[in-house]
């Protein structure tokens, strides 16, 4: 019909398109694919005291736990790590620490 698009057909010999992922999408699955008792940090922006977020995946409970970590004299992260919060989807914790400009960080 005029105006809708018939999903069922495809051009022969055109490759079907894949969606691309937003940031926080492939942050969220990153936080998923974490293996129980695994744990993996990130680095929020230049602003906050305590820069560093580390995310815990649970064996029991919650799904996962995220904690807090300051930084030392080099930039890394130190001090006592505290316990921010718990939580069952990743995708919530991607959103989080995206809007507050987090990146992966590796050690």
């Amino acid at each position: 019909m005029f105006g809708k698009k018939n999903d069922s057909a495809t051009v022969a010999g055109e490759p079907e398109k894949t969606k691309k992922l937003s940031p926080r999408e492939v942050m969220a699955q990153q936080i998923d694919a974490v293996e129980p008792g695994k744990e993996l940090s990130f680095k929020l922006g230049q602003i906050y005291v305590k820069p560093y977020i580390t995310v815990v995946r649970n064996d029991a409970g919650k799904k996962f736990t995220v904690f807090q970590d300051g930084k030392d004299a080099a930039g890394n992260p130190a001090g006592k790590r505290g316990k921010f919060w718990d939580c069952d989807k990743a995708k919530d914790i991607a959103n989080w620490i995206a809007e507050r400009e987090g990146t992966s960080y590796r050690v």
